[in-house]
């Protein structure tokens, strides 16, 4: 029996609302209290009076005085704010459109269903800065024993910091670690920016769920290609090890020992090689937490000597080892660093399959 415990979905623990009995996108918002719109305004820069300068207040331009300050509209600056409660949630560009929550998500509302997608988690991060809805595909894919399911994120922000994405997301069932379906040079979202034709640019639900079915096979694809290559625990360190390692480290490490004495040590947490080529405590303990994970994480007995298991080892980790929680867990595994490290994790572990 594992040692290790899951954590969960990435949207798990407190984030957002159940909106599985939700038919509809307009039931989503009601329910995770997403009902609330969104509007742009002007900025207006804060100014202590000048003894020495122009203090001139010129109303017909916007100009206000109040409490010792004047106050003037800054040209071509703009902030996005919730108008429920007046609460300003990011600096935006002169061209940013907004789309209100339920203009991004109700697209969806044909593709919900018996035999189709079922809507699951709704919420928001901080005050509101970014909005999330997911939904669970009727699809699982096979990998051996393994199942996967596959989930669909959705996301829109409101402050700036990114576009609409609609990220394709399969979850390894028996250890609920979240997994990359990308390629280098491919992608796991749909992106569409926040310009005029936002609006015009979301797919409707069934051409999103045709998409999504493609990226569910050629996924399946990739972890079957894992499942049929062999490694020693040896390739696996080693694998590990390249997936953390800058290529200094790397060059270090090779002019002071030889891989397996180095090896060696790392499998006793013998940090004396690693501290020699100057590599941090932090991260030598994720590379021994890593391996750890793949001797005895959750699910990894009946994966083991494989490259999907070396993949696992990794999603395992920040899935549910890495001091990760709540939003930043969440946002980390779907768009942050988290995710970042996995895609080069699958793209290390395929690197002799394709």
């Amino acid at each position: 029996m594992s040692k290790y415990n899951t954590n969960g979905l990435p949207w798990s623990h407190g984030i957002g609302r159940e909106v599985t009995d939700c038919v509809t996108a307009k039931e989503v918002m009601q329910k995770a209290k997403l009902d609330w719109t969104v509007e742009k305004c002007e900025f207006v820069a804060k100014m202590p009076f000048n003894i020495n300068g122009n203090n001139t207040i010129d109303e017909k331009n916007g100009d206000f005085s109040y409490k010792g300050n004047i106050y003037r509209e800054c040209p071509k600056a703009y902030g996005t704010y919730r108008t429920d409660h007046n609460i300003p949630l990011g600096i935006v560009k002169d061209k940013y459109k907004v789309v209100q929550n339920i203009d991004a998500f109700n697209f969806f509302d044909d593709a919900i269903g018996k035999n189709k997608a079922l809507w699951q988690k709704a919420g928001w991060f901080g005050v509101g800065q970014k909005v999330f809805v997911t939904a669970k595909l009727p699809t699982t894919i096979k990998v051996g024993n393994d199942e996967i399911e596959n989930y669909l994120v959705f996301s829109n922000s409101h402050d700036g910091s990114s576009s609409i994405n609609i990220l394709f997301t399969p979850i390894r069932v028996v250890c609920t670690n979240m997994l990359n379906s990308a390629l280098k040079n491919a992608d796991s979202y749909i992106r569409i920016r926040h310009t005029e034709s936002a609006e015009e640019k979301l797919q409707t639900g069934a051409e999103i769920l045709r998409i999504a079915a493609e990226h569910a096979t050629s996924a399946q694809e990739l972890y079957r290609a894992l499942q049929v290559i062999n490694m020693s625990d040896d390739d696996v360190m080693k694998y590990i090890l390249n997936l953390n390692l800058t290529e200094q480290e790397k060059g270090l490490l090779a002019e002071y020992s030889d891989t397996k004495t180095a090896i060696k040590r790392l499998y006793n947490r013998d940090f004396t090689t690693m501290e020699h080529v100057g590599v941090s405590t932090r991260k030598m303990n994720t590379i021994v937490n890593m391996f750890e994970y793949y001797m005895d994480g959750i699910g990894q007995k009946e994966i083991a000597g494989t490259a999907w298991g070396a993949y696992n080892a990794v999603t395992g980790f920040y899935s549910n080892v890495a001091n990760l929680s709540g939003e930043k867990r969440m946002d980390s595994l779907l768009y942050g660093s988290a995710n970042r490290v996995m895609n080069k994790a699958l793209n290390l572990a395929l690197a002799d399959a394709v």
